[in-house]
């Protein structure tokens, strides 16, 4: 762990010290009847937004958060490279979810699965890169505005918000610019209000997310009913479904974070097991509890 450094009279509270929850996070995961993947699976946010044919989904997105008409933007928006530049050419390649450059705006979205906070940090380094892409060694400096969007499957324990937008600022909330601007969205926040006030507790936009990201397709069409674009969203939704490349890479992804959760698992029984032998339990006796082999429990 990093140690941060403190300043003097100067205590403000950092998102990353709460305590990050997956509680009624979306489960990506093998689809039942009457379901469809949720955008915040890869392989779908890459099919209905990162997708020039399917710009109007993304388009629609933001419109609700800049200030421009949905029609307007569609006339303007167009996607771009999402490969960062490499600091060295050793470097491993680095791609954003989805970049887009409205007029001379660049617009950054990443989808979180990995519950940690820095998963947020590194967003923050892609923003910083986009940030400062139109720069040419020698040359003119052009920083560019970038509006990143985290679309979150997780949330943080005592910040209830749905919306959190930062942008750099002091005390008296006197911004420094407003090149860059973090607009966090946190899903499970929006799930737990959905559970509590129905859909008509929804303002427009967060019954829009929730019908791109909602599995169940009735559900979609129930949050989406006076909102035109959902109904082609889903009908599309079944177009892409159909595609066997599609489903190959969907079932890879789900097969892949499933593998991850039960290795998880294991580690967390591994972690009990060593904790029975710190209390000298026999081994025997973890065996029974925990179902690991005796070799297992020696080899901890």
């Amino acid at each position: 762990m990093i140690e941060i450094l403190k300043l003097r009279n100067y205590d403000k509270r950092n998102l990353f010290d709460f305590e990050v929850s997956v509680k009624d996070a979306v489960k990506i995961e093998k689809l039942k009847e009457g379901e469809k993947p949720s955008l915040l699976s890869d392989s779908m946010f890459k099919a209905m937004f990162f997708n020039e044919n399917r710009i109007k989904y993304s388009t629609k997105f933001l419109s609700y958060y800049i200030d421009i008409s949905y029609e307007e933007l569609l006339k303007n928006i167009h996607l771009s490279k999402n490969e960062h530049n490499k600091y060295k050419e050793k470097d491993k390649g680095e791609k954003s979810d989805y970049v887009a450059v409205i007029n001379d705006s660049i617009i950054n979205i990443e989808v979180n699965n990995n519950e940690n906070s820095e998963i947020l940090e590194r967003n923050m380094e892609y923003a910083h890169r986009l940030y400062a892409s139109g720069v040419k060694r020698g040359g003119k400096y052009k920083y560019r505005q970038v509006i990143q969007f985290n679309l979150n499957n997780f949330s943080y324990n005592g910040n209830e918000k749905i919306i959190d937008i930062y942008s750099i600022q002091n005390d008296e909330g006197l911004v420094l610019n407003n090149k860059l601007i973090f607009i966090q969205i946190f899903v499970p926040a929006l799930r737990r209000k959905w559970y509590n006030l129905g859909s008509e507790g929804l303002l427009e936009e967060e019954r829009y997310i929730l019908a791109m990201i909602e599995p169940k397709i009735s559900s979609s069409i129930d949050l989406g009913k006076d909102i035109g674009i959902v109904e082609e969203y889903i009908k599309e939704t079944e177009e892409v479904m159909d595609d066997e490349f599609f489903g190959e890479s969907y079932d890879k992804e789900w097969a892949l974070k499933d593998q991850g959760k039960r290795e998880g698992i294991r580690e967390g029984i591994r972690e009990i097991a060593k904790k029975m032998k710190e209390h000298n339990i026999s081994e025997s006796e973890i065996s029974d509890i925990t179902g690991l082999t005796l070799e297992e429990i020696n080899d901890l």
